[in-house]
């Protein structure tokens, strides 16, 4: 599990050591930045997608690869006035699990692909008080957690223009992303609707590679 407040300060998981030494690498890469189009009570939601890229030097005698994600914001409580980290949305799935027919993961490289179907109410995430992250957990038959990696994700939201429906205006950190502020710095159209990737494969879910001597587990773009 993980807690609101670590939801709002991510931190980098311990490194990889002692009967999880065959795992070489583990990345998560997010096809695009979620976007939400509308008001909270009118948008009907987005989704998020990505691939968790796993390279192993040797079987791994894993049980489950599991996906979640996790939004967290700073919520005044009623008692105190104070304000206080909550956690206002949780979701998971495993994306690979062992089987009689598979009972461990192989040597190579594999590329499993997730999916989450983001509700539209969210609130948009805004630096130091709202923020999103995906977890990925490697665990054993014990449910003992193998490994573990943490990713920031985005949350961001278009607002229609009252004088044009064709027109859309981002919508920046602040009030929980419900006032625009101006863009950052960089920020271009590319940012805001990406091309649908591309992917290849026999099964489109699971792909395993053997791996090349110059393998580059940095060498993948992430959105």
């Amino acid at each position: 599990m993980i807690s609101a407040a670590d939801i709002l300060n991510p931190s980098k998981p311990a490194p990889i050591h002692g009967a999880t030494s065959s795992i070489l690498s583990l990345e998560v890469l997010i096809d695009a930045q979620p976007l939400l189009k509308g008001s909270p009570v009118e948008a009907s939601g987005t989704d998020l997608s990505g691939t968790v890229c796993l390279a192993l030097s040797a079987p791994l005698r894993a049980n489950t690869v599991r996906v979640e994600f996790h939004g967290a914001a700073l919520e005044a409580n009623r008692s105190t006035g104070l304000e206080e980290p909550e956690v206002v949305y949780t979701n998971g799935h495993n994306i690979w699990t062992a089987s009689p027919v598979s009972p461990f993961l192989v040597a190579g490289a594999h590329d499993i692909r997730f999916m989450f179907k983001l509700p539209g109410s969210l609130p948009a995430t805004e630096s130091g008080r709202v923020q999103y992250v995906l977890r990925v957990v490697i665990t054993d038959a014990a449910e003992a957690e193998l490994a573990t990696l943490v990713e920031t994700v985005r949350v961001r939201r278009l607002l229609a223009v009252a004088d044009g429906a064709d027109d859309v205006l981002p919508v920046y950190p602040g009030a929980y992303g419900a006032s625009p502020s101006g863009p950052p710095s960089g920020f271009g159209s590319a940012d805001l609707l990406p091309p649908p990737p591309s992917y290849a494969g026999t099964d489109g879910a699971h792909e395993i590679h053997d791996l090349p001597p110059s393998y580059d587990f940095k060498g993948k773009r992430k959105a």
